[in-house]
């Protein structure tokens, strides 16, 4: 049974002001909303009373101060030691000192000092006993006036369902975010794939018309117009593999782009199913009737796994080799400078990188 409010440690001890014992009991809220649960608080006092009953067990029984000697000449032989009540014997002692007033003196020291040692610790132990009953005193009033009621099983149950509704809520909604991003990804995917495509056929036209203006000049014919006619086609080739290039490299920006929406939306996606079941189960195991909770998803988590372009780091190497001209080449680098600075610190974390393709 609970020890009455109020009692007394033990017959005669006066309590000391109370202080932190062994268990940290909280002080009452002002706000009710703040205040614990009944249970929560009945927790805290079984702690406080298990540290009232061991503080109890450690005081010891009440020392008995001894009798001091009522001969004048024994009392004569010690004096005080220090401010704590301690005695010591006189050194030297006076001449003429019989044996058995000496030994009785130093018997009465003897006792004396071990009395003030033991007063001393039972001093304290009843302290820390007196502490552990305020704190218990105050955990027995956070229970009787400073808590709220716990939840019945019926609003346990009815707080469960509603926490897997929101996680399903939640993972509907991170499917149909990755399905936004896979839809970007495929769509940039594609324009990437068309973007390389056209770059490679403006290599081949350059390369082309570059190959019939070296077999012209190497051919000894004089004939301006035709140079001219082929240099004027070199140029146009060249200026529209910069244009391709161009339009490569912001493909791949957006593919990359896309790329990392797309695996953050991956990831997003696994966790809110890791969520979903894990309060389903949690739901289940609390007794929730399962009829009653929407339907558990057990698929396996998704792979952030997304295609490469083939052919694109070659397409970047070439058109950066500088055997396109000094217009592609710049175009070139501009394009992996961009996707350096805003792309590639998640890009080049994942095996799945565009520009590794």
């Amino acid at each position: 049974a609970a020890f009455a409010a109020g009692a007394t440690l033990l017959s005669g001890f006066a309590f000391a002001a109370p202080a932190m014992a062994n268990v940290n009991v909280p002080d009452c809220p002002a706000n009710k909303a703040d205040w614990k649960l009944k249970s929560e608080n009945e927790s805290i006092a079984a702690l406080a009373k298990k540290a009232w009953d061991d503080a109890k067990a450690e005081v010891p029984a009440v020392p008995q101060e001894p009798q001091e000697p009522s001969k004048a000449e024994v009392k004569a032989l010690y004096v005080a030691d220090g401010n704590d009540g301690k005695l010591k014997m006189v050194t030297p002692l006076p001449n003429g000192t019989k044996p058995e007033d000496a030994a009785a003196a130093q018997a009465y020291v003897n006792q004396k000092n071990l009395y003030v040692a033991n007063k001393a610790n039972y001093d304290a132990k009843l302290a820390a006993a007196n502490d552990a009953h305020a704190q218990y005193l105050k955990a027995l009033d956070n229970v009787n006036n400073c808590s709220n009621p716990d939840p019945t099983e019926d609003q346990i149950k009815r707080a469960l369902i509603n926490k897997v509704r929101l996680a399903k809520m939640n993972l509907d909604n991170k499917d149909d975010e990755l399905a936004v991003a896979k839809n970007k990804f495929n769509d940039a995917y594609k324009a990437l794939v068309a973007a390389l495509a056209e770059f490679n056929a403006r290599v081949n036209a350059f390369n082309d018309a570059q190959e019939k203006l070296n077999a012209f000049l190497t051919s000894g014919t004089n004939d301006s117009a035709t140079e001219t006619r082929l240099r004027d086609a070199v140029d146009r080739a060249k200026a529209h593999l910069v244009r391709a290039m161009n339009a490569l490299d912001k493909a791949t920006a957006d593919y990359n782009a896309a790329l990392a929406a797309a695996k953050a939306a991956v990831k997003a996606y696994n966790e809110a199913l890791a969520l979903y079941k894990a309060v389903y189960n949690e739901a289940v195991a609390a007794g929730v009737n399962p009829s009653l909770l929407p339907p558990v998803v057990t698929s396996d988590p998704l792979a952030p796994t997304f295609p490469a372009v083939p052919g694109l780091k070659h397409a970047y190497a070439s058109a950066m080799s500088g055997k396109f001209g000094k217009e592609v080449q710049a175009a070139a680098k501009q394009g992996q400078k961009g996707k350096d600075t805003k792309a590639s610190a998640q890009q080049n974390n994942n095996a799945n990188g565009a520009a590794a393709g």
